[in-house]
């Protein structure tokens, strides 16, 4: 009995006490695919990003079109033109306006061959300026989504990826659980061979492993699910099976940050705050294009070219420069449309007006949201370092915990049932150590979304 007991003491001295506290490691069956790689992909296949990226090819063509349309004189040339018809008229109109018939109608031919070129250039006060201003506005929108849209894709690959990491990091936790209860039902058995527990003590430890079998199986599904999220939104659809890279990210003290400060590189940087500018830009332009309606237009048109005509066939495909058919004409128009379509005009530049001012409030209230956004999140990455902290220190506590327990377990002051709820104690801890750390970095994420760009290592407290 003696032998037996000391053999049972060697098996707990021998037990892993710290199982719950280090995961095992992962393995390594599968590719691994690290964050900047999922970032890469995500930008080849992304739907959403590659339409941001193929509208930018807009920019070139569209600006070239706007200078040729709105800046460079229009040139029309016709290189040959040529032609013949007829033509019976039976009944026509004398000086009276009285219709008569013609009792002699009879068919009358026609043709004609032209060449030419023609020089035209229309504008309307600044108007070809504003339509430079206005595509240029428009091109600018384009980069600016795409700058907008390539930061909302990092930031949601980055949170979809941390969400792998602690889902499979609980999976360890769930199988490191089970290896705990393995040890436990062996235990178990071995004290109820020996008489010391009850055959209900070996299978509530069974029990116990079963069920941790069950919470296994449902993590691993919620891995599963995690890694589904993250390649349905890296769009990559030859992505083969991987494995989420281990990440290493910065848990700190953000106690040291001064809220003015982020609020200031917010306003600088969030990507609402960039298109609320955008936004009063072009209704600053939208009232500068109201006003053209007052300013005077200034025509030029100048026409040089051959035209042949005769009453028979002659001109037609005629080919010879006779002096006679070259002609030349140059025209010059100004026009003052002060008082066309006054009212009209008057109620087009109030709504401009109007929509610049909405678009002014529009920008405050969006500086407002932000800097309500930046303290906000900045409530939330304290508070979750705290509960980091709280929930480390449970940890350790649970860990003590369960070693003693063991130690009781074994000299037989402690139930089987008092032994598996501190286990399951310790195991909690442990999940709500990951969920914390987690929690941190998706808090911390939350903060840079908002401020449009990644903290600067100055600004960490304590770093």
């Amino acid at each position: 009995m003696r032998a037996t007991c000391f053999a049972l003491a060697a098996l707990f001295a021998l037990a892993p006490h710290g199982v719950l506290a280090q995961a095992p490691p992962a393995t390594d069956s599968l590719p691994a695919l690290t964050l900047p790689e999922a970032v890469d992909l995500a930008r080849r296949s992304n739907p959403t990003f590659r339409q941001a990226v193929g509208a930018l090819d807009l920019n070139g063509v569209e600006r070239r079109a706007a200078l040729t349309s709105q800046v460079f004189p229009n040139v029309d040339i016709n290189l040959f033109q040529t032609g013949y018809g007829g033509n019976l008229t039976r009944r026509a109109f004398d000086n009276f306006g009285r219709p008569i018939e013609d009792p002699q109608a009879e068919w009358v031919y026609n043709s004609s061959t032209s060449q030419g070129i023609s020089v035209s250039w229309d504008i309307q006060g600044l108007s070809f300026l504003n339509a430079l201003k206005r595509q240029d506005r428009t091109n600018a929108d384009r980069v600016l989504a795409l700058a907008t849209r390539g930061w909302v894709l990092e930031s949601e690959v980055r949170r979809r990826f941390l969400d792998a990491l602690e889902q499979r990091e609980l999976l360890d936790v769930e199988q490191a659980v089970r290896e705990a209860r393995v040890v436990d039902l062996a235990a178990a058995q071995r004290l109820f061979d020996i008489a010391q527990r009850t055959r209900v003590d070996v299978l509530t430890a069974e029990l116990q492993v079963a069920q941790q079998d069950q919470n296994i199986q449902q993590q691993a599904r919620t891995y599963e699910q995690a890694l589904l999220a993250l390649r349905s939104y890296i769009g990559d659809v030859d992505l083969g099976p991987f494995e989420p890279a281990p990440l290493e990210f910065e848990v700190f003290d953000p106690s040291a940050f001064e809220a003015q400060a982020l609020v200031q590189l917010a306003l600088e940087a969030n990507p609402g705050l960039r298109e609320a500018r955008a936004g009063v830009s072009g209704a600053e332009l939208g009232v500068q294009e109201a006003k053209e309606a007052w300013f005077p237009t200034l025509g030029l048109r100048f026409d040089y070219g051959r035209l042949a005509q005769t009453i028979d066939g002659d001109a037609f495909l005629d080919f010879s420069p006779e002096p006679n058919d070259w002609q030349s004409s140059f025209r010059i128009f100004v026009g003052v449309p002060l008082f066309n379509d006054f009212f009209q005009d008057r109620a087009e530049l109030a709504r401009a007006q109007v929509e610049l001012d909405n678009q002014e409030e529009t920008l405050r209230e969006q500086r407002l949201e932000v800097d309500r956004q930046v303290r906000t999140e900045l409530i939330n990455l304290n508070n979750q370092y705290q509960t980091l902290q709280l929930a480390s220190r449970s940890q350790e506590i649970a860990d003590e915990a369960v070693r003693l327990a063991r130690e009781e377990y074994r000299i037989g002051t402690r139930t089987t049932e008092q032994l598996q709820e501190t286990v399951t104690q310790a195991a909690d801890a442990r999940r709500q150590v990951i969920q914390a750390r987690y929690g941190f970095a998706d808090a911390l994420l939350a903060l840079e979304e908002v401020m449009g760009r990644r903290l600067p290592p100055e600004l960490r407290g304590g770093t």
